[in-house]
């Protein structure tokens, strides 16, 4: 069914907190009010959305797939974009004033604290299904034996390296850890590093660094693991080397980007939804491969990263079922997972899209070995995640070795529950 009106408000909002996950602001706080008409529409039918989709890409994806599920489902959409800084903090306000959006999407490692404060529901309760989806994906969104959201496509991380660069110095993609150390620091030359990762202090710098403790057997429940301290070391040997800029420490991952981008970095530790403006840059040749595992033979395992659909604890089932039922469709999850550079989290359409994408395939790959972030810790995760990004702060920086600065972390985070 083709649209037959459409009008989107625009209303300016003065922005609060901070400026992390820099890769969702470009466009600064906004709040989009979305009225889609249809033809055929159902009288009444209607519902109020919030995600924080504010930057250019991400925007145009919203808006496109909200439309076509409002085409079909005759549903009208009101929507609230938000900086991902604020999302959380806008919830919770909307519920202290009885004022929840209907549909929350919302970064998947923020799902816990909202279904802790009674603010989103089961999937059960409004009768939607999972039936069909990827069962690692599905229990991201699991707290305490229940299932809160729909994860329809996922984002992860792998190496992307200069082709023109890494031709010329005669070697190729790194495999292992001691390879990428090799590798990186036979790159270094002038202006241009080796390699380049996010350190910024705050879930993107333990995002980034998440692949090389959990594929060093570490995890997040316990900091100071002889795992985790081997990795974080292993990362500031890289600094210590000369191989990484020591600005790491101030950079997000659209910073280490666009260090990549230009030239200043022969290889980064990035993820898919850079691939849209990474492909418009003239002149970068660039590659995409699996991310580096300590020893030969080991998995890569990397954090599972992207939205996830939630139904506040106000909402009208009914509707919200009707919705999300479309959002969740094949051809739904398709489309999203295509606009976003994602990978679908729909076995059934994975064929199709390895086949229209070939240049998602190391993506792909890694999913196999993904991790959520909250499975375990669930809304004990920001605290350890704080603490962590902090730790490795300080081990980069020199001031603290890495036991000393894990140790002191996991005092941190573990005082915090």
């Amino acid at each position: 069914m083709d649209l037959t009106t459409s009008s989107i408000t625009r209303l300016a909002i003065t922005p609060v907190g901070s400026s992390a996950c820099r890769r969702h602001l470009a466009l600064g706080a906004s709040v989009l009010a979305i009225t889609l008409g249809a033809a055929g529409m159902s009288h009444g039918a209607s519902l109020t959305e919030m995600d924080y989709f504010t930057e250019t890409t991400g925007n145009a994806a919203m808006e496109k797939i909200l439309a076509a599920c409002t085409a079909e489902t005759g549903i009208k959409v009101e929507r609230q974009a938000v900086p991902y800084p604020q999302l959380v903090e806008k919830v919770l306000l909307a519920a202290t004033s009885n004022s929840l959006p209907d549909l929350i999407m919302m970064d998947n490692s923020d799902v816990a604290q909202l279904a802790e404060g009674g603010m989103i529901v089961p999937l059960a309760d409004v009768g939607v299904s999972t039936e069909g989806f990827t069962p690692s994906l599905v229990a991201i969104g699991n707290y305490k034996g229940k299932n809160y959201s729909l994860q329809t496509a996922v984002n992860t991380l792998a190496l992307w390296y200069n082709v023109d660069i890494l031709r010329a110095a005669g070697v190729e993609p790194p495999k292992t850890w001691d390879e990428l150390r090799a590798t990186a620091k036979k790159l270094t030359k002038g202006q241009v590093y080796g390699f380049v990762f996010p350190a910024v202090a705050t879930e993107e710098g333990t995002f980034h660094a998440s692949p090389f403790v959990w594929s060093n057997g570490g995890d997040f429940t316990k900091l100071n693991s002889p795992q985790a301290v081997e990795a974080v070391t292993f990362l500031a040997d890289l600094v210590k080397d000369g191989s990484v800029s020591k600005s790491v420490v101030t950079w997000a991952g659209d910073d280490a980007n666009e260090q990549f981008v230009a030239g200043r970095a022969a290889m980064s530790i990035g993820g898919s939804w850079h691939i849209p403006e990474n492909s418009k840059v003239a002149n970068l040749h660039y590659a995409i491969v699996p991310l580096p595992v300590p020893h030969a033979g080991d998995q890569i395992k990397v954090p599972v990263g992207g939205e996830v659909w939630s139904v506040s604890a106000s909402a009208d089932k009914v509707t919200a079922k009707r919705m999300l039922d479309c959002l969740g469709s094949d051809k739904m999850v398709l489309q999203w997972a295509e606009d976003r550079n994602y990978v679908p989290g729909k076995p059934a359409v994975l064929d199709q899209y390895k086949k229209d994408n070939p240049g998602m395939a190391p993506f792909v790959s890694s999913t196999a070995g993904a991790v959520s972030r909250t499975s375990v810790l669930g809304t004990k995760y920001p605290k350890y995640s704080a603490a962590f990004s902090a730790a490795e702060q300080a081990v980069i920086i020199g001031s603290k070795t890495a036991q000393a600065a894990l140790d002191e972390a996991q005092q941190t985070a573990a005082a915090g529950q």
